[in-house]
């Protein structure tokens, strides 16, 4: 899959014309979504990101993901998700300082992750105990 990006956003004063950075020197955030956004409850797909510098070369930067629903958990520190309820939710890449300060802040786009109920095994379906 084609991996897709974000630039840094910040207000940058007395800074117009050149690309805002964290405060970890990340100017874009890229993301590899996995092969399907479609998981069954209890099980778990993977996003990746990376960062990169202002020429595009990778640099050593923090990324934290997060949702705002329930029906997923994501662990932030990995981009693991994990299906809790049959529905979908969103999950967001994050990387720099979110707040007042005005720093650079990165944040990918929403992904809709799918979660399914969890198929019956082989010959199992109908059968109750």
């Amino acid at each position: 899959m084609t991996p897709r990006r974000w630039a840094g956003l910040a207000l940058m004063v007395g800074a117009c014309g050149s690309l805002a950075l964290t405060d970890e020197g990340a100017a874009f955030l890229e993301i590899i979504e996995p092969p399907s956004t479609t998981v069954a409850v209890g099980d778990t797909i993977q996003f990746t990101a990376r960062t990169l510098d202002r020429s595009g070369a990778p640099v050593e930067a923090t990324v934290r993901w997060r949702t705002p629903d329930t029906t997923i958990s994501v662990i932030a520190e990995t981009g693991q998700v994990v299906g809790r309820f049959a529905g979908t939710a969103r999950v967001q890449a994050v990387t720099g300082t979110e707040g007042a300060n005005l720093e650079a802040f990165i944040a990918s786009d929403f992904f809709t992750v799918t979660v399914t109920e969890p198929q019956a095994p082989p010959g199992t379906a109908g059968i109750s105990r």
